[in-house]
């Protein structure tokens, strides 16, 4: 019984490290990356915002960041499988 709590605790301790090494700089680049586009192009000039987001600039922030975050975070995920062969995480 007390083995398969550490079994449970170590499996645990990986999926926080990979959520660490992959979704947080994903996170951080997201950040980034929104800012140097936003501060670039204005989200009312875009016409899938005024179209699809009725003008609002939050929700181009907000959609962008989140578009950012998933791309940043498949690049970072792909990296880590291929740094780490096929271990499990």
């Amino acid at each position: 019984m007390n083995q398969s709590w550490q079994a449970g605790a170590a499996g645990n301790g990986t999926a926080r490290r990979w959520l660490m090494q992959v979704l947080w700089p994903a996170f951080l680049m997201a950040i980034v990356a929104v800012g140097v586009l936003f501060s670039l192009v204005d989200p009312h000039d875009m016409h899938a915002v005024v179209s699809y987001l009725g003008d609002s600039s939050e929700g181009a922030y907000t959609v962008g960041f989140l578009v950012f975050w998933v791309l940043f975070t498949a690049s970072s995920g792909l990296t880590y499988l291929l740094a780490h062969g096929s271990r499990r995480p």
